[in-house]
């Protein structure tokens, strides 16, 4: 078993904080193992889901912005299948979500006949 640790910043903050990582723990392990852990470390409670997001990526769907970046997925594949030789050079932001601020809206409303699109949204 071999293991690395790995450097994860509270988005947005100076927080830090690293973790021991066995680098054959299947990524949607790896996601649970430290939500637990961060949860206690940095006192998150669960009015709050917790994100993973693998850093430097400058250049995602959300903008420029690394803290923005998508959720790190949850696979099977393990940490050393998904960076291969560059685990060393990985780190992670931790993202809390306030889930009572969390709002999905369908983009079409179901009613008992078809569905109905919902109005345009945009700049009016």
């Amino acid at each position: 078993m071999s293991t690395h640790s790995f450097y994860f910043k509270l988005a947005y903050t100076c927080q830090t904080i690293n973790y021991d990582i066995n680098l054959d723990m299947p990524i949607r392990e790896f996601i649970n193992y430290v939500k637990e852990k961060i949860r206690i470390d940095f006192n998150i409670d669960n009015n709050y889901d917790i994100e993973i997001v693998e850093s430097g990526q400058f250049n995602n769907v959300n903008g420029r912005n690394a803290e923005l970046a998508p959720a790190l997925e949850a696979t099977t594949y393990t940490i050393l299948q998904t960076y291969g030789d560059n685990y060393k050079q990985t780190a992670f932001y931790i993202r809390k979500i306030n889930r009572h601020l969390r709002i999905i809206i369908p983009d079409y409303l179901e009613n008992d006949d078809c569905n109905i699109p919902n109005a345009p949204r945009g700049k009016y």
